[in-house]
């Protein structure tokens, strides 16, 4: 690591502790100075720190029974609106999080170590049902128990996918959903280093950033994507249509390495605003429903139960698992299955935690000629979309390289590459159901992988258009041979999608929004039948985009804030 990374690593790792607490404004200050920081900058930097540090300790001391807003989650939509719904200081804000605040951990901090998170104190810790399309395989579901939710244990890709998503959002949800309003959504979130472009943004809250394009396998990424009929961008975010592109996806990953979290870039800065209280290390149990209204929450913190009141709204932004499951706890959901569980039905929503949609995702090895040049950045090595069929209107198949790949049991890391191929528009649809009216209980997801037959075909397809690449003259230097099904037909390669596919934990749809009397949830996120309740997360993207779903839910969450606010 260069000495400007590990000054900039030096300096977030401050940053951290000190809005966590862990450090005073005095040690706070003197590391900063050390650093090389500027005084005037430094002294501006710990008073932030000690203010918000300061403030939160003295509003969670006096929390008070009633705010204009509670926002359930402080994950990445709900840091977002954090942000926005106090950023005038004309309304009181309470956000409850059920994780804590320590973004200060090597897991957390590196994104390459992202799955140590699953199954740990960062994590939720539910698991798939048995996937009978799957061979039965029960698969991990993480969600992050941390502020920052998702954004804190993901692998930093920031994609924004491809037009043809959001017109199908407008056609579902109207043309306040469409490809332009997510665009002007994804500028306010985004700050992209290489400046302001026709779709990219410049100034936003998140720092993106393009992973190194000069590894070699990189470089032989896309010249064979190129040589297989794909038109390099290697900006891929600033392109519309996204069906026959290869370039370099980006990260929220700063030059050092560090995770940019949603938390560090909307919900620290705000930590200072006397009207934003955040709540950790607290568990929502129930929406409080009376009368049609929804009047606040019960929440469970340090073993009581307390009750809080809004005045004007609450948002629930736990997640696609956890969004369903409170509405469920509270009695909104399919009313058979709040009686099996023994839950009093307040109203029969049968959308409530159905339509789950999931990326599924398999990788195929190939052992390299030589010893490989160490992994540049986080490791990723190119990406191009792909369609299983030449009449759809954009991308069904997402691949990208990795320049190393740990774990082999023969090979060192950098003695083999990985190209991975991901199903990015399943037809399968699942569900998210309770196993218990207890609200600590585990939740039943069924994510139903590969029950549709057209899906298991256009994986097949997406696997072999990654050895297409991966045999490729691009690689024909770097390559000695295809480790993962050489030679493989379409039957062998159902049989190794079955036993060893994974996901990307892209999980959404679980309240769709929608125009139509049927969606949960209509096209401003209101929750239909209920008042001053919104839903305002992955769960009310009504169909996946082709991408790494980080990027679409915060442009989705700036649009949700703007129509928030203009009806307040």
């Amino acid at each position: 690591m260069s000495d400007p990374e590990s000054r900039g690593e030096s300096i977030n790792a401050l940053v951290q502790s000190a809005y966590a607490g862990r450090i005073g404004r005095r040690t706070f200050l003197k590391g900063l100075l050390a650093l090389g920081v500027a005084a005037a900058v430094a002294r501006d930097m710990a008073d932030h720190a000690a203010h918000a540090q300061a403030n939160q300790k003295s509003q969670l001391a006096a929390l008070k029974r009633e705010y204009d807003y509670i926002v359930v989650g402080a994950g990445s939509a709900g840091c977002v609106l954090a942000h926005r719904l106090s950023e005038n200081g004309r309304h009181s804000v309470l956000v409850i999080e059920g994780g804590g605040t320590n973004l200060d951990q090597d897991k957390i901090v590196n994104p390459l170590l992202y799955t140590r998170n699953f199954g740990t104190d960062t994590d939720w810790g539910n698991k798939t049902v048995p996937q009978k399309h799957m061979m039965g395989r029960t698969i991990a579901a993480p969600l992050g128990k941390i502020i920052g939710g998702g954004s804190s244990i993901n692998a930093t890709v920031w994609l924004k996918g491809d037009k043809s998503d959001y017109d199908t959002w407008a056609q579902v949800a109207g043309p306040g959903w469409g490809f332009a309003s997510v665009i002007r959504g994804l500028k306010r979130a985004e700050r992209y280093a290489g400046g302001e472009g026709e779709l990219r943004g410049g100034s936003g809250m998140i720092a993106v950033r393009k992973p190194a394009l000069d590894h070699p396998v990189t470089l032989a990424f896309m010249a064979s994507a190129i040589e297989l009929g794909k038109q390099k961008h290697i900006d891929v975010n600033n392109v519309a249509s996204l069906a026959d592109v290869t370039g370099q996806q980006d990260v929220n990953a700063d030059g050092s390495m560090r995770r940019i979290t949603t938390a560090h870039a909307y919900l620290l800065p705000a930590l200072v605003r006397s009207n934003l209280t955040l709540l950790p290390s607290a568990t929502v149990t129930k929406l409080e429903i009376k009368g049609g209204d929804c009047q606040g929450v019960s929440v469970s913190v340090d073993g009581k139960v307390r009750r809080f009141s809004a005045r004007r709204e609450v948002i629930l932004s736990a997640g696609a698992l956890h969004s369903p499951k409170i509405l469920m706890l509270s009695g909104i959901g399919p009313a058979r299955h709040l009686r099996e569980i023994g839950i009093p039905v307040l109203m029969d929503v049968p959308g409530i935690g159905s339509n789950l949609q999931d990326h599924l995702l398999a990788r195929v090895l190939f052992e390299a000629k030589d010893t490989l040049a160490p992994r540049l950045d986080t490791g990723h090595s190119g990406i191009a979309y792909h369609r299983s069929d030449a009449t759809l209107p954009g991308p069904d198949i997402q691949v990208y390289g990795r320049s190393e790949v740990p774990g082999l049991a023969d090979l060192k890391p950098n003695q083999a590459f990985a190209i991975l191929a991901g199903l990015m528009k399943p037809r399968s649809r699942g569900t998210v159901r309770l196993t218990s009216p207890d609200p600590s209980a585990l939740l039943a997801v069924d994510p139903n992988y590969l029950e549709d037959p057209a899906d298991l075909e256009a994986f097949i397809t997406a696997i072999e258009f990654a050895m297409a690449i991966g045999n490729a003259r691009g690689f024909e230097h770097l390559r000695k041979q295809q480790i993962t099904l050489p030679r493989a037909d379409r039957g062998q390669i159902a049989q190794y999608l079955r036993t060893s596919a994974s996901t990307y934990w892209h999980y959404v749809g679980t309240c769709a929004m929608g125009r139509h009397a049927s969606a949960p949830v209509d096209e401003a996120l209101r929750l239909r039948g209920v008042r001053r309740l919104r839903v305002i997360d992955a769960s009310v993207i009504p169909t996946i985009p082709s991408c790494n779903t980080h990027a679409p839910l915060l442009a989705l969450a700036e649009r949700a804030a703007e129509i928030v606010l203009g009806a307040a």
